[in-house]
């Protein structure tokens, strides 16, 4: 694929499961101008709802231009998705295991966001995707799954919080943001404020609810059964392992060391 066949910019729905009747079978996406989600679950649900989000990564990996995507995690528990972390590798995923990990990462991204509103963002480009179709020089993107029982800690201001969410999508970053359920009862100010800004996808007993805030043709659940993202997630690694290859072979000097990359 030549770069003028390329998609710069980051795709306009996130890809939550399939509508199906029959053979017929309709994609269900929530706009990604929303910046991101919650995804909770409850404790019977938390395997499928993970495999919602590792197959989302790795669908969106695959489909978009080498290292134009990095998928950043926070999140001290086990380790949930098995068919990213060979990424590590090559860079295009981290996942931040302490506080001090997460403190560090969050800040790096938050001065990205930032550092583009001040320098790349104007009244003809007022969003990254819009700078790049501009722009011969392409931005890349950068995607946070947060583990809300790990972020945000009380130490972070509201404000900050608040300001992070309202502008990380027109800078390029997005959220994934997930948890058990009971989250939804936390005294946090700063994870209240995220489960505000964001959409939510709740998972009970293995079943989504999709509502019109996430889907605007609540009429086709009628009719249609819903079936959440499960795809084949060795194949997608793969995919994004052989286009690292091809990349190195082509541009050599475009890997880095992992001590070199720090967004």
């Amino acid at each position: 694929m030549t770069e003028e066949t390329q998609s710069y910019t980051f795709p306009w729905g996130f890809h939550l499961g399939d509508l199906s009747q029959g053979r017929e079978r309709i994609p269900l996406y929530t706009p990604s101008n929303d910046g991101g989600f919650c995804l909770l679950y409850d404790k019977a649900s938390e395997k499928q709802a993970d495999d919602l989000i590792e197959s989302l990564c790795l669908e969106l990996l695959s489909s978009m231009p080498y290292e134009h995507l990095k998928v950043k995690m926070f999140d001290f528990g086990k380790k949930k998705f098995y068919h990213l972390s060979p990424l590590q590798y090559i860079h295009l995923y981290h996942n931040s295991h302490n506080t001090e990990m997460i403190e560090q990462t969050f800040q790096t991204i938050e001065e990205l966001v930032v550092s583009r509103h001040t320098d790349l963002l104007c009244c003809n480009r007022k969003t990254i995707d819009e700078h790049n179709q501009k722009s011969k020089l392409k931005q890349g993107y950068q995607l946070l799954l947060i583990n809300l029982e790990n972020f945000p800690s009380q130490d972070f201001s509201l404000r900050r919080i608040q300001n992070f969410v309202e502008s990380a999508q027109k800078a390029g970053v997005y959220v994934i943001a997930f948890g058990n359920q009971s989250i939804q009862e936390s005294q946090n100010p700063n994870v209240q404020a995220i489960l505000k800004y964001f959409k939510t996808i709740k998972v009970t007993n293995n079943v989504f609810d999709i509502n019109v805030e996430l889907f605007e043709f609540m009429e086709l659940l009628e009719t249609h059964t819903f079936a959440p993202l499960s795809l084949n997630k060795p194949e997608l690694l793969q995919s994004t392992l052989t286009k690292a290859d091809l990349e190195q072979l082509m541009n050599p000097e475009n890997i880095k060391l992992e001590s070199d990359t720090k967004v």
